[in-house]
């Protein structure tokens, strides 16, 4: 059991969730972490190759993807029992932000591995984040 679903499972307001909806933020919460890792990593991995200018984009698109998730991880582990329309909101934007991400370092998965472990990722931290809105 990850440390996102100990949480909780013994926070205050766990009555008030499903075991759908536990699940489906603690998963989510857990995918944000991994995904901010990925990416920060990513970026790192994008600056030790050689001629990193054609990478720029990819970099970038990393580290707003780094943010995101991070941030993201950070609001949805503060839901309480007045959850109340944000996390729509912000899961929508970490979808958005990790799309761009996913897309943009598939066109390079094949050349730099770290590439395809950060796109990979994206894919997770999307997946993760409509299980959540599809329970709304």
């Amino acid at each position: 059991m990850s440390h996102a679903r100990q949480a909780l499972v013994v926070h205050p307001a766990a009555p008030d969730m499903t075991e759908a909806q536990r699940t489906a933020l603690s998963e989510c919460i857990d995918a944000a972490l991994a995904c901010s890792q990925a990416c920060t990593t990513g970026a790192d991995s994008c600056l030790e190759e050689p001629g990193v200018g054609h990478l720029t984009q990819v970099i970038r698109a990393q580290l707003n993807c780094a943010a995101i998730c991070s941030a993201s991880a950070q609001i949805l582990s503060r839901f309480g029992s007045d959850f109340g329309p944000t996390p729509a909101s912000v899961l929508r934007a970490l979808d958005d932000v990790s799309a761009l991400c996913e897309d943009v370092c598939r066109v390079y998965a094949g050349a730099y591995p770290h590439c395809r472990v950060t796109a990979d990722s994206c894919t997770r931290v999307r997946a993760a984040a409509t299980a959540m809105l599809a329970l709304d």
